[in-house]
């Protein structure tokens, strides 16, 4: 993977040059000052002020965002999620102790002021409530609305927040990373034969949540040379942005495969007798995906190309055979989160286990 990250940092460089060439200056076509209005996810234009050395982050997301943009000191609130992720702790040693002014759904006024942030990231789900958003309106500190579907949803996310926070090109080093590694997998899957391809169920943290199309975690999942089993909307059971299937559905699918991104789930596939029908079930195909920052394609995953990679590789090995994963997993988190994994680092993120501590209640 080193090598791949210098080809993709080589062409980011030359297009920034290129782009100041063309536009007679070297700043890049995305820059904006600080000052003038940006534009957010939810179309608003947000005045970005000048000084931004404090963020609250109140959408998990947005927190893996800010330290892949090497913002992790200016964050001082977060939601109670991200203090769970274990490499986020590795990152920001004191994030326990950061407020978390968002929790059941509702936002803490008093709490966020109270963290005085320069410049707060949400969700536009926050924004539902005309109280709450009055509320949000009075503190007078402005906000960047961040949200996505797709993949292309999530690169422009990216993009916002890299604006937002004057770290340009870091989002854009990314964003041609995204871009390259995803291109790489289907291009060598281009020659697959469409038979050969694998019919995938994935299980979205609960065992009979799934993707819904056109959806980023289902798009990861088309990425990679799957197909998933989910074909309609009208499939599943629609509750808010979630989709759920039942057992029977699951039982009509009768997948080649099932990917999980829950330990809890895995092991209940396994185990549970009402699912022992199932073919993948019985052939020993329930497969855990890594769990990193977050839970490698799931909707609110950072990690998508990365996911792409994994489940192309794992799926179709020999169309992979000169990738080792573990490389690719400790230069990923090297060269774009600082991180330096150890193999036993590594180790729990392929197995899923032991990188997000569990919720008080599931003592």
């Amino acid at each position: 993977m080193r090598k791949r990250i210098v080809i993709v940092s080589i062409i980011m460089a030359v297009s920034i040059f290129c782009n100041g060439c063309f536009h007679g200056r070297t700043k890049t076509d995305h820059e904006i000052k600080a000052g003038e209005p940006l534009v957010d996810c939810a179309g608003r234009a947000v005045e970005i002020p000048r000084k931004k050395d404090r963020i609250a982050c109140l959408y998990a997301y947005t927190g893996h965002v800010a330290i892949l943009l090497q913002c992790e000191e200016k964050i001082v609130a977060v939601v109670d999620g991200l203090k769970r992720d274990n490499l986020m702790q590795m990152k920001i040693p004191g994030l326990n102790e950061l407020s978390a002014p968002y929790n059941s759904g509702a936002i803490n006024i008093e709490e966020l002021a109270a963290a005085k942030p320069d410049l707060i990231f949400l969700r536009a789900s926050n924004l539902q409530d005309e109280g709450e958003l009055e509320k949000l309106d009075g503190l007078a500190i402005p906000y960047v609305v961040v949200e996505y579907v797709t993949m292309e949803d999530q690169k422009q996310s990216i993009r916002i927040m890299g604006q937002a926070l004057d770290r340009q090109d870091e989002a854009e080093a990314y964003l041609s990373y995204y871009e390259t590694t995803i291109s790489m997998v289907q291009e060598r899957l281009a020659a697959l034969p469409e038979d050969q391809r694998k019919t995938v169920y994935h299980s979205v943290n609960e065992v009979v949540r799934t993707d819904m199309p056109g959806t980023l975690s289902y798009q990861v999942l088309e990425a990679a040379g799957c197909k998933n089993v989910v074909t309609a909307d009208q499939e599943l059971r629609i509750d808010g942005e979630k989709g759920y299937a039942s057992v029977e559905q699951i039982y009509l699918w009768d997948p080649d495969l099932i990917l999980v991104n829950e330990p809890g789930a895995w092991e209940y596939f396994r185990t549970d007798a009402k699912f022992s029908g199932l073919r993948a079930v019985r052939e020993g195909a329930v497969y855990q995906l890594p769990v990193g920052l977050s839970r490698w394609a799931h909707p609110g995953s950072l990690e998508s190309p990365l996911a792409v990679l994994y489940i192309a590789s794992t799926l179709y090995p020999e169309y992979f055979s000169d990738i080792d994963m573990t490389e690719e997993i400790r230069d990923f988190y090297d060269t774009f989160f600082h991180i330096a994994l150890t193999e036993e680092d590594i180790g729990k993120i392929l197995k899923g286990e032991g990188m997000r501590t569990p919720r008080e209640e599931e003592h």
